[in-house]
């Protein structure tokens, strides 16, 4: 891969921008690689960055997982699938993904569901036939991640079969 940039950092300098750029906000493994490449540096002393990194705690990707996970349902109303697949793609380990899924309030997980779930039949009150209207709002909660037995329940328990 050619880099996108001229500049080149000795090992030093690349292990403080990755210190920075690591506090800035979560990253991945991945990302820091990513980024590390763009300047130049060789496989080995990226590879011993990112170790470094990982050793004092600027890069976590269990602590990514969380944070990812809480921030995906609170903010974007994210069901979990589409969560994990969005976490798998950015190579975090799957135990990690399953950890931090494991920690989501069901009850708040439920109550994003059934907002959305409203806030989507409200929208779909205009159309008259009600196959076609459940069926865009089947397509709607499952593109947003969420369980097809949390559609399904729902879909129970307010008659819309």
């Amino acid at each position: 891969m050619a880099s996108r940039t001229n500049k080149t950092f000795t090992f030093q300098e690349a292990l403080s921008y990755s210190m920075r750029y690591c506090t800035l906000q979560e990253r991945t493994k991945r990302e820091v690689k990513v980024k590390l490449t763009e300047y130049n540096l060789e496989e080995k002393d990226i590879d011993k960055i990112i170790k470094q990194l990982v050793k004092e705690n600027f890069i976590s990707e269990q602590r990514y997982a969380e944070l990812y996970v809480r921030s995906k349902i609170r903010q974007s109303n994210w069901g979990k699938i589409k969560i994990k697949n969005m976490l798998t793609f950015k190579h975090i380990p799957i135990d990690y993904i399953n950890k931090a899924l494991a920690e989501v309030d069901q009850q708040e997980y439920l109550d994003i569901f059934n907002m959305l779930l409203d806030k989507k039949l409200k929208s779909l009150s205009v159309i008259p036939d009600s196959y076609q209207r459940n069926y865009r709002l089947r397509y709607y909660l499952s593109s947003h991640g969420f369980e097809n037995e949390i559609i399904e329940e729902a879909f129970r328990k307010r008659n819309l079969l």
